[in-house]
């Protein structure tokens, strides 16, 4: 009964993405149109993340990290933390794909020039896979309040940021396993700064139920720097639409673009080599035939995607307006060196 009042009231703020269905009682219109201070997560404050209502202390419980290779969202800065119920442990059974204890929160922070414009909320509601309940929260001009915000919002703060609706959320995080994206094994695989944690950190505080053995880095992304520094970029930009588990792969093209623990052995192994080099493309894009032709931008389709000024080609599909110019490097510079 407990978890059926939480999922009504939690729907309140629904912003990104909720795959649980509200209960059909559930007192959802006429909170909805409650003031949002009759709800405490209807603000940023309410969800435990902040000890003041301007976020400028962060509660003591709530872990901060940074993922070794970033999302690239048209040059915002982030700031990421990871709440886990005190005596709850990341199913990491899968290293490629870690389940989460109920009650696991995640938030990340998203400014432009300065300015703080949206902080997302992702909590886990029950034990099932997609059970994630996600919210936006978007910051006031004065910068001392986030109020959930379901429907999203283009250009939010005065800044060219566009908060997400709930649909555009789950187009990313509903195609991988667990629904979180940036927090996994190979991700945390590096040695954080001080102030944030790692995962020889989440090993260390027994925080995992199967930690790997040895320290870091326990996954070594291979190849040279050029090399693991694509590979890294399209794990993180790419990744989360293009394994396995997600129905573009299975419906519309089998290009996997993320990393796994147990095919990194050599370059030639990852899945992003495997799927893309020298494989036929159909159909073939703005001219392009290959999914990676070696040497050659102009016949590789994904370089193609990647650069296209056409909407209904250009890939990354969400989250992003501005062609990142470091990830046009990293593909030039792979692409560019291949062996023919």
């Amino acid at each position: 009964m407990k978890l059926v009042i939480a999922l009504a009231a939690l729907a309140v703020v629904a912003g990104c993405g909720d795959n649980r269905e509200v209960p059909p009682d559930g007192p959802v219109d006429a909170a909805a149109d409650a003031p949002p201070d009759a709800d405490p997560l209807a603000t940023l404050a309410g969800t435990g993340l902040c000890l003041d209502p301007a976020c400028t202390q962060i509660s003591p419980d709530a872990r901060e990290y940074e993922p070794r290779f970033t999302l690239y969202a048209d040059g915002a800065t982030k700031r990421r933390w990871l709440y886990l119920p005190p005596g709850t442990r990341i199913d990491n059974a899968n290293m490629d794909h870690w389940s989460f204890p109920v009650g696991t929160k995640i938030w990340k922070e998203f400014s432009r020039d300065g300015i703080r414009v949206e902080t997302r909320l992702i909590q886990k509601l029950g034990p099932l896979s997609d059970d994630w309940f996600f919210a936006p929260y978007i910051w006031n001009a004065a910068q001392d309040s986030a109020i959930a915000t379901p429907q999203g919002q283009d250009d939010a703060n005065g800044t060219p940021h566009d908060v997400p609706t709930r649909a555009e959320c789950k187009q990313c995080h509903d195609r991988s396993t667990g629904d979180v994206l940036g927090f996994s094994a190979i991700q945390l695989d590096r040695d954080a700064a001080a102030g944030e944690i790692d995962l020889d950190d989440l090993i260390a505080m027994d925080l995992l139920t199967d930690p790997p053995a040895g320290a870091t880095p326990h996954f070594p992304v291979p190849g040279n720097p050029d090399e693991q520094a694509v590979l890294g970029y399209m794990h993180a930009n790419c990744g989360h639409c293009h394994n396995p588990t997600s129905d573009v792969f299975r419906d519309i093209t089998d290009i996997d673009l993320r990393m796994q623990v147990g095919l990194l052995a050599s370059v030639d192994v990852t899945p992003a080599w495997t799927s893309t080099i020298n494989v036929d493309a159909v159909p073939d894009v703005e001219g392009a035939t290959l999914r990676v032709h070696p040497q050659n931008l102009d016949d590789s389709v994904l370089y193609k995607r990647f650069m296209s000024a056409n909407l209904s080609v250009h890939m990354p599909k969400l989250g992003t307006e501005m062609i990142d110019p470091a990830g046009q490097g990293f593909i030039e510079t792979w692409i560019n060196g291949l062996p023919p």
